[in-house]
């Protein structure tokens, strides 16, 4: 049997000590590696080179301290979005007390997997990390309701957005580059930046400053303008 390898970040030694034993008695689950952070600004240097290895090592799920995410965040959010670009294999489950349904709903956009209470204990722990390691994303009762009430919130401010496209010159697409149009065509289908950037065998960094031309060109202030005005343009041609 394939094990769960684990990897836990926090700042409590008591809290990994006594995930350690809870683990050792499931037979589909190892903690593969675990750091403890008490301060993430004073200990930076060891908590980057834990990442690094993290990063080579690849574990199935990786638990996070939500108050480490928050504190790392403070000092250099590029650099934690780096480190979670890298585990692209790793599933992430924030540990914490309480959530915020707008912060959970961008978390679970840039790739966590799981929001879990530690009031609910150990033992629901271990679904959650079973359940994650399996695909599915975890969030207790309350969280569901006030996530997709979140969720239709946005819908509708989305819908609004989409109502007064004045501003938008289609003309100005004359003056994007072949290069840009064939961009702006993949960003019409929803694809990240990291996606443009496989399909057309250009870097990242590339695909962004593209993106950014783009949308200074036409006057373009987001991707889903970008989706929008290009729609329009095919219409208009065809």
């Amino acid at each position: 049997m394939k094990k769960i390898r684990i990897t836990v970040i926090t700042r409590n030694s008591d809290y990994l000590q006594r995930l350690a034993n809870r683990l050792c008695e499931e037979k589909d689950m190892s903690l593969f590696s675990s750091i403890v952070i008490n301060n993430f600004k004073s200990e930076m240097k060891q908590s980057i080179a834990f990442l690094e290895q993290t990063f080579l090592t690849q574990p199935d799920v990786l638990l996070l301290d939500q108050t480490i995410l928050r504190d790392a965040a403070a000092i250099d959010v590029q650099q934690v979005l780096a480190y979670r670009d890298k585990l692209n294999s790793t599933k992430f489950i924030i540990v914490g007390e309480r959530y915020n349904e707008e912060s959970v709903m961008a978390e679970i956009e840039a790739g966590v997997r799981g929001f879990f209470r530690t009031a609910l204990g150990d033992e629901m722990l271990i679904k959650c990390i079973r359940a994650v390691a399996q695909g599915e994303i975890w969030l207790d009762a309350p969280l569901v309701t006030r996530v997709f009430e979140e969720f239709i919130k946005e819908a509708i401010r989305r819908r609004d957005r989409l109502q007064p496209l004045a501003h938008l010159n289609f003309e100005k697409l004359k003056v994007l580059s072949p290069r840009e149009m064939e961009i702006l065509a993949l960003i019409s289908e929803s694809m990240t930046n990291e996606e443009i950037a496989d399909k057309l065998f250009l870097s990242t960094k590339t695909v962004k400053t593209h993106v950014r031309n783009i949308f200074e060109k036409a006057g373009i202030r987001n991707r889903v303008e970008a989706a929008v005005i290009y729609a329009r343009h095919v219409q208009m041609s065809d």
